[in-house]
């Protein structure tokens, strides 16, 4: 299946997800809840084409930009998360999980992705 492909369904599955899961039905109606699902998708598929255009360089560029895509991701997070609790926003707790929850779903993607890569070359 295709890269973009998996990374829409991905989208879409969390999406739905959480809507359908009582705890975080409440912050699933948010429109920032579907911006940061948006967010991560995006970055996945810009960190792919990243990584893309650095595997045929040499190993270093290459692990420069893996671990620069991952430092990213990480610090993304964290600021999401921290804006999010400072603004005192509704469902604390059901954001800070579901946002950690997205960022694993969409990393494990982005490491699929990434090895399925590296095997073709």
């Amino acid at each position: 299946m295709n890269f973009y492909l998996k990374t829409a369904l991905l989208t879409v599955g969390i999406s739905l997800l959480s809507n359908a899961i009582p705890v975080f039905q409440g912050m699933s109606s948010s429109p920032v809840w579907y911006g940061v699902i948006s967010t991560y998708a995006l970055l996945t598929v810009v960190s792919c084409r990243w990584i893309e255009k650095a595997h045929t360089g040499s190993a270093l560029k290459f692990t420069t930009v893996v671990l620069g895509t991952t430092a990213l991701k990480m610090l993304l997070t964290l600021a999401i998360i921290t804006i999010y609790l400072a603004a005192k926003e509704p469902f604390p707790k059901q954001f800070a999980f579901g946002v950690f929850a997205v960022f694993i779903a969409f990393t494990v993607l982005f490491v699929s992705a990434t090895k399925q890569l590296i095997k073709k070359f």
